[in-house]
């Protein structure tokens, strides 16, 4: 039997004596279970690679339908994962098929989600939606202690305070004004809606398919929001206007696809399998700092006092929230 080092050969065939395909048993030693050290490392990649799609996205949103945007986005991760997940898709089928509505509502979680990001862009800045995206670890508290009934600590309740301090600041660019009148902008609201069905998603996730690895629970979630943005993309062109994809746009969407989907995805699916969901939320602390700094770089946005508190307090709340503190 040959051995994966002589299966280059002139007549090498892409497939191990086991008869995987070699991509696919590179990409699982890939995302075997990485040192601690390396997971936290992964963990600041993976902030600055979600805060770099933040500012894509808005770097085209001018150019772009959001839904269709969002959905071409999926079909792009879809069409890359299959060669790699397709082997695993028949092993699980059948258990994959028990669970074909916990699949689907994950879907709706991660289609609203990601296209209510897109929205959210279009209406407010970069540098506004990655700060209001750092409350996410806090929002994903509140919905496990919602649905699970898990009790917060006395310095939960203290970081969730200092976080919606944070969003309030950044929201009404510290002009209490803009608080007695309402007039906050409607894509910071938009990114909280965001915000709130990723943390659906984060939290049933691995209570509805944990039977699988990252790759199928990714590979499942890009084809099941497929499925469900859909329709959503047929009304869109069909009664508003039709998605143009010229160089621009393509460009945007494999960028998406491949960067903040699939790598920046998996990569933390795995971290957090290795070093707990509490120390893997504390890095989301990084996401304004780096979507702040991209914004800055590449959008020309204006870095302001508001930014700096809101960040300061949302960072802090954030850490608080994940603290591992059994005080109560």
């Amino acid at each position: 039997m040959l051995s994966p080092r002589c299966s280059f050969h002139s007549s090498w065939r892409p497939y191990w004596p086991s008869g995987k395909p070699v991509h696919f048993v590179a990409l699982q030693r890939l995302l075997r279970e990485p040192t601690p050290g390396v997971a936290y490392i992964w963990l600041v990649i993976v902030m600055l690679l979600w805060a770099s799609g933040v500012v894509v996205a808005r770097s085209v949103h001018e150019l772009v339908q959001p839904i269709g945007f969002s959905f071409w986005r999926w079909v792009t991760a879809l069409v890359i994962m299959t060669p790699f997940a397709g082997v695993q898709l028949r092993r699980h089928a059948a258990y994959l098929r028990e669970r074909i509505a916990s699949i689907f509502a994950l879907g709706l979680f991660m289609a609203v989600g990601s296209t209510a990001m897109i929205i959210a862009v279009r209406h407010t800045t970069a540098t506004n939606v990655v700060l209001v995206s750092a409350t996410q670890p806090i929002v994903t508290v509140v919905i496990a202690w919602i649905l699970l009934r898990e009790r917060l600590t006395r310095w939960q309740f203290v970081g969730i305070a200092a976080a919606t301090g944070g969003i309030v600041a950044m929201i009404a660019r510290l002009n209490f004004a803009v608080l007695s009148s309402l007039s906050f902008n409607p894509g910071d609201a938009v990114t909280l809606l965001s915000v709130t069905f990723y943390a659906l998603y984060a939290v049933n996730l691995h209570r509805w398919i944990s039977r699988v690895g990252p790759l199928m629970m990714m590979y499942v979630t890009c084809l099941s929001v497929v499925v469900v943005l859909l329709p959503a993309y047929a009304a869109e062109s069909l009664w508003l206007a039709a998605m143009v994809l010229d160089s621009r746009v393509v460009a945007a969407i494999i960028f998406m696809a491949l960067i903040p989907t699939l790598l920046a995805t998996t990569m933390w699916n795995v971290s957090v399998g290795r070093v707990g969901p509490n120390r893997a939320t504390v890095f989301t602390c990084l996401l304004p700092l780096f979507g702040t700094a991209l914004a800055v770089l590449f959008l020309r946005e204006s870095l302001q006092v508001y930014h700096l508190v809101g960040g300061l307090l949302v960072c802090t709340g954030i850490t608080l929230v994940v603290k591992n503190n059994d005080d109560t």
